[in-house]
């Protein structure tokens, strides 16, 4: 149970420091350093990823969590709470059940965070040209934000794997 766990306090703490994070790093990776193209780290989902994909004994509720990360990202970042609100949860649900069917290595990690930051990143941004919050074309979304957002991701990643690995099965 995760009320006799250190979990309780890393997680949320993990949370808010993805958060942060996240904005740091939007900040470096902006387009005036790479003129055209759109680096976004998604370090607040890829932590709550972390946490679905090593924490196994432990009976936690991930989809929770996510959709509080996603409301707190909501009313930090986008203004518009709802997006990642739903889109968390619903990328965390997709995971877990695209995980049951992988083992559980960094192959299907690196697949499983591909497939579920596209879900995110393509419902993103297609509710935001619903609400006519983006003139972005498709093309220019799909080479020139989703797939270096994908990339720097995939990169996070492979960089943070092992040590969240260890640090997940020590608490759990």
């Amino acid at each position: 149970m995760l009320s006799h766990s250190p979990l309780k306090y890393i997680l949320p703490i993990g949370i808010f420091i993805a958060l942060f994070f996240d904005g740091s790093i939007s900040l470096v990776f902006s387009h005036s350093l790479f003129s055209n193209y759109y680096f976004i780290p998604q370090l607040t989902f890829l932590w709550l990823f972390f946490a679905m994909f090593f924490i196994q004994r432990i009976n936690i509720r991930i989809e929770l969590w996510a959709a509080l990360a996603g409301l707190i990202f909501d009313m930090y970042y986008t203004g518009i709470i709802g997006v990642y609100l739903f889109i968390f949860p619903l990328a965390i649900y997709i995971g877990k059940k695209l995980y049951k069917l992988l083992s559980v290595d960094i192959f299907s990690a690196i697949l499983i965070y591909f497939i579920d930051l596209s879900i995110i990143y393509l419902l993103s941004f297609f509710a935001n040209k619903l609400q006519n919050l983006t003139s972005m074309s498709d093309s220019f979304f799909l080479v020139h934000v989703l797939g270096p957002t994908l990339i720097i991701n995939i990169i996070f990643l492979i960089i943070l794997y092992i040590p969240c690995q260890i640090l997940f099965e020590r608490l759990d």
